[in-house]
């Protein structure tokens, strides 16, 4: 592994980096996500005792909840009077937003980044090659051998990083709009109470 590192050239200390970044953020993402639980028959319990206005037992079951949606309830019971109750829950929800798309700008970035520096070893890669055919006057194999080499081990370095990159972020964003979609629909119901 470390000879095809070597083969790279300079090309594949950035690539390390961003293969580094990108992991540090798949396993941290991996974990807060894994946090979230969502017990949605506890959710249906604490919505019908909001709904009976047994706002104390609600407020039980509230503990039992985890984030993002626990924010939301609790501004929910909190405003659940308020003329501008809406407006709040939709305020507290885009709240949450941010802490579920946390650093996903980033690994959309490293897989744009990774792939563009795959390229430019390419680039660089060849350019050794064709040197190396001018500094000999002739073309042989085993003088363009050490340019190519480069120029293949950094796309494919930079393709190795960024397609898990690409699928992990499309997956992260999957999770993000699932749960902005719950998120959504449970305002809808504590509106739905407010109302009765």
């Amino acid at each position: 592994m470390f000879e095809y590192f070597i083969k790279g050239g300079p090309v594949m200390w950035p690539l390390l980096v961003c293969s580094l970044v990108s992991l540090t953020i798949i396993i941290e993402r991996f974990i807060f996500f894994n946090s979230i639980k969502v017990n949605h028959s506890l959710i249906q319990k604490f919505l019908e005792l909001l709904s009976k206005g047994d706002i104390s037992t609600a407020f039980k079951i509230l503990e039992k909840i985890y984030t993002p949606f626990k924010e939301i309830f609790e501004s929910g019971i909190k405003n659940l009077n308020s003329p501008s109750i809406e407006t709040i829950l939709q305020d507290t929800a885009e709240q949450q937003i941010p802490k579920l798309e946390k650093y996903l700008t980033i690994l959309a970035s490293i897989a744009s980044i990774s792939t563009l520096l795959g390229f430019l070893g390419t680039v660089t890669g060849m350019i050794k090659a064709f040197e190396s055919i001018a500094a000999a006057g002739t073309a042989s194999p085993q003088i363009v051998s050490k340019g190519i080499a480069e120029a293949l081990t950094t796309t494919a370095a930079g393709l190795f990083i960024a397609i898990p990159t690409i699928i992990f972020y499309n997956y992260f964003n999957y999770k993000v709009d699932k749960y902005v979609h719950s998120m959504e629909h449970y305002i809808k119901e504590i509106l739905d109470i407010r109302r009765k």
